[in-house]
Parts: C-alpha cells; sequence; structure tokens
C-alpha cells in the first residue's frame, strides 16, 4: 500500500531531525574551516577534525547528498553553499549558530519529559555549564541578529530621524548588533548595551570590530537591581521578556519606562496577532524552546504585551513589519 499523503508529510517532520544532525554535526567537527583553502582527502580531513576516517567518510558522503561537498580527485571540496554558510571567517557565516545549536538539539530530545512534568529538565541545562557557554551563546546570535539587524534599524529610524543626538539603550542587548545597526545608520546616534558581565566581555569585542567603540559602549550588570541610566528616546527589549514570568515581565517594563525619556520609544521584537502561519509556528516552536530552557520563561503572546505595556503606563501601542518573520511592537512613554 503506498504511503497517503498525511503520512508523507508526518515523515516529512520526522525526517528533518535527521538532516538538521548531518548539519549541525558538520558545524561542530568545524569542517567549514577545514576545507576552506581547498580539498582534503578523508584521512587528513578526519586527523584535523580528530575523527574516525571511516566513519567520517560515511559522514560525508550524507554531507554531499545534502550540497555541502563534493569528492574530487583531490579530496573532499566545499559546495558554494557551505563555503558561503559554513565557514566561521565567511560574512554570511552560520557556522557558530549551527555548532551551538547541538546543544539545543539535544534539549529537544526531552521535550516529552518538559509537557509531562512542567519543568525544564535539569538535564537540558548542563551544557551552559561549559566555560565556554556564555562566549559561543553570543557569537551565535550574534551570526543570526547580523541577517536582519540592518533591516530593524530601518524600521525604527523613522522614530530618531529629526533627533540631532539619540541616545538608545539596547537592554540585555548580548551581541549588541542591534544597537551598533542604529548607529551605522544614524550618524550622531549614542547607544548603551546592558547585559551580565561575561557576555559584556564579548559584547566589547564585537563592537570594537565595527570601530564603534566611541557611539556604543557597554553597561553590565543585573538590569533588576543595577541603574539602566535615563533619558534614552528609544529602549530595545528584544527577547528578554521570553525568559521571565508575568511579575518579572512587568517589573522590568516599568524600570524600562522610568529610563525613557517623555514621548521615549520602546521596542519590543514579537509576533503579531496577523501574524502569517509561519510565523505562528515559530512563536509556538520559541515557546516550547522555553519550557526546555528555562524556569519560568514562555513567549508572551501579542494580547499579553499589549496588556502589560498598558498597565504600566505605555501609551501609542504600533505594530511596524519588517519582514515576513520579524515585527516590533512599539509603545511610546
Amino acid at each position: 500500500m503506498p504511503p497517503t499523503t498525511a503520512q508523507r508529510r508526518i515523515l516529512e517532520l520526522a525526517q528533518s531531525f535527521r538532516t538538521a544532525a548531518v548539519a549541525i554535526a558538520f558545524a561542530e567537527l568545524d569542517i567549514g574551516t577545514q576545507l576552506a583553502a581547498g580539498p582534503l582527502p578523508t584521512e587528513r580531513l578526519a586527523a584535523a577534525v580528530g575523527a574516525d576516517p571511516l566513519a567520517l567518510a560515511r559522514f560525508l558522503r550524507a554531507a554531499a547528498a545534502l550540497d555541502l561537498v563534493v569528492e574530487t580527485a583531490a579530496g573532499w571540496q566545499l559546495t558554494p553553499l557551505a563555503a558561503e554558510t559554513l565557514v566561521p571567517e565567511s560574512p554570511h557565516s552560520l557556522a557558530r549558530f549551527l555548532a551551538n545549536q547541538a546543544a539545543f538539539y539535544r534539549r529537544w530530545g526531552l521535550l516529552t519529559e518538559a509537557v509531562r512534568t512542567g519543568r525544564a529538565p535539569e538535564a537540558s541545562r548542563r551544557e551552559e555549564d561549559r566555560a565556554d557557554w556564555v562566549r559561543r551563546f553570543t557569537l551565535m546570535l550574534y551570526e543570526v541578529a547580523r541577517m536582519t539587524s540592518d533591516d530593524i534599524a530601518a524600521a525604527l529610524l523613522p522614530l530618531l530621524r529629526d533627533l540631532p543626538h539619540p541616545r538608545v539603550l539596547d537592554l540585555g542587548g548580548g551581541h549588541g548588533e542591534y544597537a551598533m545597526a542604529l548607529a551605522r545608520a544614524h550618524p550622531t546616534l549614542e547607544a548603551a548595551v546592558f547585559d551580565r558581565p561575561p557576555v559584556v566581555a564579548v559584547t566589547q569585542e564585537l563592537i570594537a570590530s565595527q570601530g564603534l567603540s566611541d557611539r556604543v559602549r557597554t553597561l553590565a550588570g543585573d538590569f533588576f537591581v543595577d541603574p539602566l541610566g535615563a533619558g534614552y528616546q528609544l529602549v530595545l527589549l528584544f527577547g528578554v521578556l521570553n525568559g521571565m514570568d508575568e511579575e518579572g515581565a512587568l517589573r522590568l517594563l516599568r524600570r524600562v519606562r522610568d529610563a525613557l525619556a517623555p514621548g521615549g520609544w520602546l521596542a519590543i521584537r514579537a509576533t503579531p496577532p496577523d501574524a502569517t502561519p509561519q510565523a505562528r509556528l515559530q512563536h509556538a516552536l520559541h515557546d516550547l524552546q522555553m519550557l526546555l530552557a528555562t524556569e519560568r520563561g514562555r513567549n508572551p503572546t501579542a494580547d499579553e504585551l499589549a496588556a502589560w505595556l498598558s498597565s504600566v503606563g505605555f501609551s501609542t501601542l504600533e505594530w511596524r513589519t519588517v519582514d515576513d518573520a520579524t515585527a516590533l511592537l512599539l509603545a511610546q512613554r
């Protein structure tokens, strides 16, 4: 009996986990770096990445089927797809993103336990105990942010265009790419990126690499306790509210309101009420990721965000679409 359309769809969903595992392992093994200078035979590549030659050959055949490598007379060679996206030095690299997805991939294997208990499995967070976790995680998010940061800056620039020296706070901004994109778009804008001390150490490196240290600074501390500064015309709050419950979210939003100048704007990256089916799927999956990774975090809905913002004194709520997958909820003090 041939498979039905429904059966094919479910098999495709299950198969996607296998292909994702190949791409993730390709990045974890750092094959892109080893082949960036040219092709290598299996034995030399295995020695370079610390792999068993026979197992690596089997793996590379699967990678070839995914258009990541091709086998030539001189050895395995990167395809244009892999050369652009899986070599860390490429301007369009997603290598660090994929390498770090290994930890999250393993967490998703514990989803059944999380749904049954309603709590993040302890095993799912052990990766965060690694000494290099913060750095790797921050660089991963930076790679992803670079794909949309200039478009997000363009969407926010009309709020600041008529101000001679706008001041921006990127709260929980991690890598700082969104603040840097605004600085690139507005020549007199000054921004502060606030995050925990271990994160800020990485942020400072990224800011220096873009030559923006004179206009984008960092603030290190606990944003529930330490001063945020005041008089900002724009505060970015991207992804921060997802990691806390309603009580924590309201507490933080009050602090953000107080940090804004009168008439200043808060921008939250969120899923709008009229989101596309694909955007709604991503919202739901990210909500499950919060279940797997945090004690109380979840992905708030558009209605919840609007209610929270109104309750702490924000007005003039509006949505601004960046692209099919990205929207900003704007609220004015």
